[in-house]
């Protein structure tokens, strides 16, 4: 019976010890590798946005209205031969400006009581057709129409089609990612085992360069913990 209860006190500790060792072994963090994966592409701009805008002034409100109405037909006609449809642009309503009302302007120097600004907003996919019209808006000046130039005016750009690469582009980033952690594991004799942790990034898109502004760049950066064997 002595022998029994000595075997089995032996069978305990070495289960214990068994059991300890596991614990420890399992509590043991695993070493991992954190990388980077990148992926950008070059896209056509897909939508145009241009804010037609013209100044005038009159000393009466209704010979303003007459010849503000005058001026965007002329636009109108202007954008539908340049392949544009009405429904790629809006007349939008005109600012007027009482310069009478103004208390710190020199009314010696004023030759408008009413100052008026008109725009015609385009938004459109015709990218070619809007350029071609942008180019071409100073042969409005013949109708007494100058076309303002400045920043707010000029053609703006977008790309709105994110969501048909979106999957292509997040699949090559993680491509690239897990070639970073082949080449680490690689250094440092070990094998790329399963991923730990995972960041798509976010998506940002940008004009390609100065004076492509037609042009975007899509850029995404994922971020990928894979577990090292």
């Amino acid at each position: 019976m002595v022998k029994n209860y000595f075997f089995l006190s032996i069978a305990i500790v070495i289960a214990s010890i068994v059991l300890g060792v596991s614990a420890i072994v399992a509590t043991q963090p695993k070493a991992s590798v954190l990388v980077r994966g990148l992926a950008q592409r070059e896209v056509d701009a897909n939508l145009a946005i241009w804010r037609m805008s013209y100044s005038l002034g009159s000393n009466e409100l209704a010979a303003l209205q007459s010849e503000i109405n005058t001026k965007n037909a002329v636009i109108t006609e202007f954008l539908l031969a340049h392949g544009l449809s009405s429904d790629d642009f809006s007349v939008l309503p005109a600012s007027i400006t009482n310069t009478s009302l103004d208390m710190y302007s020199d009314k010696s120097r004023i030759s408008y009581t009413f100052i008026a600004t008109a725009t015609t907003l385009v938004r459109t996919s015709k990218i070619k057709e809007l350029q071609a019209a942008f180019k071409d808006s100073q042969t409005l000046i013949s109708s007494g129409i100058a076309i303002q130039q400045d920043f707010e005016n000029k053609i703006n750009y977008e790309f709105t089609a994110l969501n048909e690469i979106k999957p292509a582009m997040i699949e090559e980033a993680t491509k690239n990612a897990r070639e970073v952690a082949v080449k680490f594991a690689k250094d440092s004799n070990s094998q790329v085992g399963k991923i730990k942790n995972a960041s798509q990034g976010v998506f940002s898109i940008e004009n390609a360069s100065g004076g492509l502004e037609d042009k975007k760049r899509v850029r995404v950066v994922t971020q990928i913990e894979y577990f090292l064997k």
